[in-house]
């Protein structure tokens, strides 16, 4: 008998084994073949995934990033402007090029999306010299805009991208150009386009541009699609190897992926290869979580000049939501509360704020919200009447009065009897 037992136990355990976590549920993947990479999560300001993240490397078209964020930026938006190519911005344009021509009329929307969404070197030029006046000016205005970003390891040579040995930065460096990149109104539009059809031109016909970013676009490579890709900028020279710039979004959740100087094989490239295992991770990994619900008891308070109730019951104003892995044990968080004074005085609003409420894991805050009453508490005349005489009588001015008209009372005593005993002698 102890035997079945014994056995139908270690079945249940062995049916129920599954569907526990996995121990190492939150372990990033290895990242292999690249000298460097990063994960962020722009929501909730978390760095989940950092390698070699202050070590200096070549960047490739990430360069591009600084370009596109300068152009944007002094350009104003205005994507209609008419350029008309020189020969000073097509001077020594190799790599990637969509062929301009000097003397070719162009948009300023057509470099950009040439620049973020094919990689163009002639449009880098182009944009450059349209901004600063000369390739070399604005070269000056990267420098010190990287500066500005906090990308202090940083140092351009050239806005394409182009290998130069002078031409450093670091993945930390590169993060934080990315994330000012993101936040800039028209950048993520941009580098999100699968396909840019440039007009014809009094020089060319049509140009149709694809993006080079093969998660976004299956027409330079199909292996590295990833649904939820929203942008960015991928590169490559001998020198720097395979760079990736990658945003994706999910769920209210959205990522940014480095991965640097990454190789290459028979079995592909490894900064797609890499970004995907990261970003499969962190959607699988992590997400928003209630650890405290909207219609969670508190506690109750007192309620005063109330002749229907003596208290009332506190709730959190709103749920607390955090981003968690998904593995977290909510059974370690723990309440907090404090009050806005021992007790409260009717009248009493529903919804009215009581206090503060704060969870805990450990000894990192999760997250509060305001504690209000869950109901109305009406005031009863009666008992507002005999707290305004408690409070008159026991106040200063009721003490004031009453010590006054003591005193008053002595001095009037003795003063009579003073007066009295004047008229008797008087008398006498």
């Amino acid at each position: 008998m102890k035997r079945r037992i014994l056995f139908v136990l270690l079945l249940l355990f062995s049916l129920l084994l599954p569907l526990a976590p996995p121990a190492a549920a939150l372990e990033p993947p290895e990242v292999a073949r690249a000298a460097g990479a990063y994960l962020y999560n722009f929501e909730n300001d978390t760095v989940l995934y950092s390698l070699n993240a202050d070590a200096r490397i070549f960047p490739a078209s990430t360069v591009k990033l600084m370009t596109g964020i300068l152009a944007l930026e002094a350009l104003g938006g205005d994507l209609t402007l008419p350029i008309t190519v020189t020969s000073e911005m097509v001077h020594g344009v190799i790599g990637n090029n969509i062929g301009l021509k000097v003397g070719e009329v162009v948009t300023a929307g057509d470099m950009l999306h040439a620049l973020l969404v094919n990689g163009a070197n002639d449009a880098a030029q182009v944009l450059a010299v349209t901004v600063a006046g000369s390739v070399d000016a604005f070269v000056e205005r990267m420098n010190h805009k990287a500066q500005l970003l906090g990308a202090y390891s940083t140092w351009y040579t050239n806005p394409t991208g182009m290998h130069n040995d002078a031409m450093i930065t670091t993945v930390s460096d590169t993060a934080a150009i990315a994330r000012y990149a993101y936040r800039l109104p028209g950048f993520t539009e941009i580098t999100s386009v699968t396909k840019y059809v440039m007009e014809a031109t009094n020089k060319s016909d049509y140009r149709n541009l694809y993006n080079r970013n093969a998660q976004l676009s299956k027409f330079y490579d199909t292996r590295y699609y990833y649904a939820g890709a929203v942008g960015m900028n991928s590169g490559y020279t001998a020198q720097a190897g395979y760079c990736l710039v990658s945003v994706a979004a999910r769920d209210e959740l959205t990522y940014l992926c480095i991965v640097m100087n990454a190789e290459d094989d028979d079995e592909g490239i490894y900064s797609y290869a890499n970004a995907r295992e990261l970003l499969d991770w962190a959607f699988e990994s992590f997400s928003y979580r209630e650890v405290l619900g909207a219609d969670q008891r508190i506690c109750e308070m007192p309620v005063t000049l109330s002749s229907a109730v003596d208290y009332v019951t506190l709730v959190p104003a709103s749920p607390i939501v955090c981003y968690l892995p998904v593995d977290t044990d909510l059974s370690l968080v723990r309440v907090a509360y404090v009050t806005h004074g021992e007790s409260l005085t009717a009248p009493v609003e529903a919804g009215q704020v009581c206090g503060t409420v704060t969870v805990t894991i450990g000894d990192e805050i999760l997250g509060s919200a305001d504690l209000i009453a869950t109901g109305s508490v009406t005031r009863s005349e009666f008992l507002f009447l005999l707290e305004r005489i408690k409070s008159f009588t026991t106040g200063r001015f009721f003490r004031a009065t009453l010590i006054f008209l003591a005193v008053f009372t002595v001095l009037y005593i003795l003063w009579e009897a003073r007066r009295r005993e004047q008229q008797v002698r008087r008398r006498r």
